[in-house]
C-alpha cells in the first residue's frame, strides 16, 4: 500500500509539474505581447533595490522585474510588493489549490449547492443543468433529474436566460443570453434543442440578473461584476484590492478578455479616478455612459465582502477563491460565479496601483521560496 501510494504521489507530481510548465510558458507569451506597456516603466536603483532585497529575503533569490513594471505602467503607482502573475499561477496557485480538489469545486454547476446556505446571498436560480450528460431541474432545494425533451420544454417559454459552460471556461467564452418563445430563441432564431445540443455537456442555464441602477447606469448591456479575491492565510480570512469588471462597446459580458473595462473600487465602494482595458487604454468616463467613474458609488460592497468571507468558510479546502459578485436592482448581493483553478492577480493590481497581499507578500514569497 505503501509503495502504490508513493508511485500515485510521484505521478500526480508529474501531471502537476508538466501542467505548471504549459502555464509558465502561456505566462511569458502574455507578458511579452504587452512589451510595450512595461517597457514605458523605467525604475530607479532604489527601486530596483527594494524589490530585488525583497525576493532575496523571502523567495531565496532575485527576480524579474518585468511584472512590476507591467503593473505599474497602468496607475503609475510603484510598490514594491507587487506579487508577479507567473510566481502565482505556476508556484502558489498549485500550493493553496490543489489540483485534484479544485478541479471537483470549480464545475459551476455545485455552486448553489455549495453556496446557498449563506444567509442573505441570493444565487441565480437554475431552470435546467447538465452535468456530465445528465440532465437535471431544481424544484424548491432539491433537484431532481429531467430527459432532454423535458429540459427543452422547462425552457421553450421564458424571460431572459443566461446559458453558459459550467467547466473549463475563462473570459466569458460560451455564455449567451437568450429569450425562447415557442422553442425558438429570440436573438439566433435556433431552436432550444438546437441550442442545448450545441453545449452537449456540462452548461447550466439560470435566471437572468438584472444589474441595480447605479452599476446599469455605468454600463447597461451587460451584467457588471465586482471581482473579490479572498485567501485564507495561518486561519485567518484576508481579500485582494477590489476591482468592478464593466462591459464596453455593444458587449454582453464585462470580462476583460472580452474587451471589457475594470476598475478599482473602495471596501466602502467607491471607484478609483480611472477605468482600464487590458491594452492599456485608460478612461476617466465609461467610453459609452460618458458616466465619470471618480468618487461614483456602488451600494453594498461592504456586505458583498461578508458574503465572500462566508462563501469562503463552505469551501476551506482550497485557500484562495476569485468571486463574481454584483448587485441586484432590489440591492441584494449575487453570487454569479467562483473561479478556483487559473485565476489572476494581475488586474486587481492593475487597477488599484496596489500589491495583491500587502502586508502578507512576504509570507506568500516564502510559501513558494520552500
Amino acid at each position: 500500500m505503501g509503495i502504490l501510494k508513493k508511485q500515485r504521489d510521484l505521478l500526480n507530481y508529474f501531471i502537476d509539474k508538466s501542467f505548471c510548465t504549459g502555464l509558465k510558458v502561456g505566462e511569458y507569451k502574455y507578458i511579452w505581447r504587452y512589451k510595450k506597456l512595461w517597457e514605458k516603466v523605467n525604475l530607479s536603483k532604489k527601486q530596483i533595490n527594494l524589490i530585488q532585497r525583497n525576493f532575496r529575503k523571502y523567495y531565496g533569490k532575485s527576480y524579474s522585474t518585468i511584472w512590476h513594471r507591467f503593473y505599474q505602467s497602468y496607475t503609475g503607482k510603484f510598490d514594491k510588493d507587487y506579487f508577479p502573475e507567473i510566481l502565482f499561477s505556476t508556484k502558489l496557485e498549485p500550493i493553496l489549490n490543489p489540483r485534484s480538489i479544485s478541479l471537483a469545486l470549480e464545475d459551476k454547476n455545485l455552486l448553489e449547492p455549495l453556496y446557498k446556505s449563506v444567509k442573505g446571498l441570493r444565487i441565480p436560480k437554475t431552470l435546467i443543468g447538465n452535468s456530465c450528460g445528465t440532465f437535471y431541474t431544481t424544484l424548491g432545494n432539491r433537484r431532481k433529474p429531467i430527459n432532454p425533451k423535458e429540459a427543452c420544454n422547462l425552457i421553450s417559454n421564458t424571460d431572459y436566460v443566461v446559458i453558459k459552460p459550467t467547466i473549463g471556461t475563462h473570459s466569458g467564452s460560451g455564455i449567451r443570453i437568450c429569450k425562447f418563445v415557442n422553442g425558438i430563441d429570440k436573438f439566433t432564431k435556433k431552436s432550444c434543442k438546437d441550442i442545448l445540443e450545441w453545449y452537449k455537456v456540462n452548461f447550466i442555464v439560470q435566471e437572468h440578473i438584472i444589474n441595480c441602477k447605479e452599476l446599469k447606469a455605468l454600463y447597461g448591456e451587460s451584467l457588471n461584476t465586482i471581482r473579490v479575491i479572498t485567501y485564507i492565510l495561518d486561519n485567518n480570512l484576508y481579500y485582494l484590492p477590489l476591482a468592478l469588471r464593466l462591459g464596453c462597446n455593444g458587449n454582453k459580458v464585462d470580462n476583460i478578455g472580452a474587451g471589457g473595462l475594470f476598475i478599482g473600487i473602495s471596501p466602502d465602494g467607491y471607484l478609483k479616478p480611472y477605468a482600464f482595458t487590458e491594452i492599456g487604454t485608460k478612461y476617466s468616463h465609461h467610453p459609452n455612459s460618458k458616466v465619470a467613474f471618480r468618487d461614483y458609488f456602488i451600494p453594498g460592497i461592504p456586505k458583498v465582502l461578508e458574503m465572500a468571507y462566508f462563501c469562503h468558510l463552505n469551501t476551506p479546502q482550497v485557500k484562495m477563491v476569485s468571486w463574481d459578485f454584483t448587485i441586484d436592482e432590489d440591492l441584494n448581493v449575487v453570487l454569479i460565479e467562483t473561479n478556483i483553478l487559473g485565476q489572476s492577480l494581475g488586474f486587481p493590481q492593475m487597477a488599484n496601483g496596489e500589491s495583491a497581499f500587502g502586508v502578507n507578500t512576504g509570507r506568500m514569497l516564502k510559501l513558494i521560496g520552500k
